[in-house]
């Protein structure tokens, strides 16, 4: 093997081992964007976490009309917001996260909401202890929500309505 052939040999290889490395590099960052979740609502909104998913099932199911993360200008800072309920003109944050960088974004949304004089609902982790109950209270100050609304149930994972085995009342079994 003469100096020209092996110099090209080694090129050769210099490239494939930078093919790879790029490559690598794509299909790792490719894998980290797949790894977000996303869970569709009964409404056909496809929310982050399973905790959005009951939340907007909720406010469907009960017939409360709200619009699904979108970006607003408040003070001349955007934000996100989770939901927005346009008739009664309330906005709600579910905060489902912990973390340093994710308080800090979560006081500064909180602040910008207070000096733009919106009403925001503040949905915390805590609260899916009885989160039905909950989210009835917290609403119920600012809309009526009957029970009768939840006459028909779906399924809180895939929204398929749920026949009479699963709505009545559990029956305790003799054995």
């Amino acid at each position: 093997m003469n100096w020209i052939t092996l110099i090209i040999v080694l090129m050769v290889l210099f490239f494939i081992v930078i093919i790879l490395y790029y490559a690598f590099k794509y299909l790792r960052k490719s894998r980290k964007s797949v790894l977000i979740s996303s869970f569709k609502c009964i409404d056909g909104h496809v929310v982050k976490s399973k905790g959005e998913l009951i939340i907007d099932n909720f406010l469907h199911i009960n017939g409360i009309k709200h619009i699904y993360e979108k970006t607003i200008k408040v003070n001349g800072h955007s934000i996100k917001y989770d939901w927005y309920l346009p008739d009664i003109r309330i906005y709600i944050e579910y905060w489902g996260y912990y973390g340093k960088e994710y308080e800090a974004r979560k006081k500064e949304k909180i602040k910008l909401y207070k000096k733009g004089k919106m009403l925001l609902l503040s949905i915390e982790n805590e609260m899916f202890d009885d989160i039905y109950s909950n989210l009835r209270k917290k609403l119920g100050n600012y809309i009526n929500i009957t029970e009768s609304r939840n006459q028909i149930r779906h399924c809180p994972n895939c929204g398929v309505i749920l026949d009479d085995r699963f709505t009545q009342k559990s029956k305790s079994i003799n054995i």
